[in-house]
């Protein structure tokens, strides 16, 4: 998996590739985004068919982690864990964990 942290070029790759949003970062008193792309070879086949709604509920993950919706991300991750061949598995750890103490 490889990282982008500009959205213009993440936008300009998810034309040819799987892009998926991860979550901002203060750098400098500015916001960084960040975004990674996924190989197509560690998308399993039998997962193709199903790719955007995967990609729907990983905008949804991103959106609730923004809002600091705990629930919501751990409730989501039950079901994009293992998607994009495992690719975002320890995101959806690191982000979930952090609201542990919200459940």
């Amino acid at each position: 998996m490889d990282i982008i942290f500009s959205r213009k070029v993440a936008e300009e790759l998810s034309e040819r590739y799987t892009v998926l949003e991860l979550e901002p970062h203060i750098v400098e008193d500015k916001v960084l985004e960040t975004f990674c792309v996924i190989e197509s070879d560690k998308i399993p086949l039998n997962e193709v068919t199903m790719l955007e709604h995967w990609k729907k509920l990983h905008r949804e993950f991103v959106q609730a982690n923004k809002e600091k919706n705990g629930k919501l991300c751990n409730d989501l991750a039950v079901y994009l864990t293992g998607k994009f061949g495992g690719e975002l598995d320890e995101f959806y750890d690191i982000v979930c964990n952090r609201y542990l103490d919200q459940q």
